[in-house]
């Protein structure tokens, strides 16, 4: 059986035209935030996928935001860094009739 990853990796890349990934480095933030570093980049990244979902249904397109996936397997697909963290993916197409 193919992981959730695989699975939706096989269904964005044949139903998206794009797909956008938010990732983040942690401590970089951590440097001047500290204990909340987390809870900010959080917050950003939930308000910049917020502004990509608002500009697809201005350009009559979907998306939805992927948060349910398996850590390592997107890191190793989408070849970040060692300290570079995947927090959600957003696929970006044509809407089904």
């Amino acid at each position: 059986m193919a992981s959730g990853w695989t699975r939706a990796r096989r269904a964005v890349s044949h139903a998206a035209a794009a797909s956008t990934r938010f990732a983040a480095v942690f401590e970089r933030t951590a440097r001047r935030y500290k204990q909340r570093a987390e809870r900010y980049v959080q917050l950003e990244v939930g308000h910049a996928a917020q502004n990509v979902h608002l500009q697809a249904v201005a350009l009559d397109v979907g998306t939805v935001v992927v948060g349910a996936f398996d850590d390592a397997e997107v890191k190793q697909v989408l070849s970040l860094a060692a300290n570079e963290q995947p927090l959600c993916l957003m696929p970006i197409g044509k809407l089904r009739s």
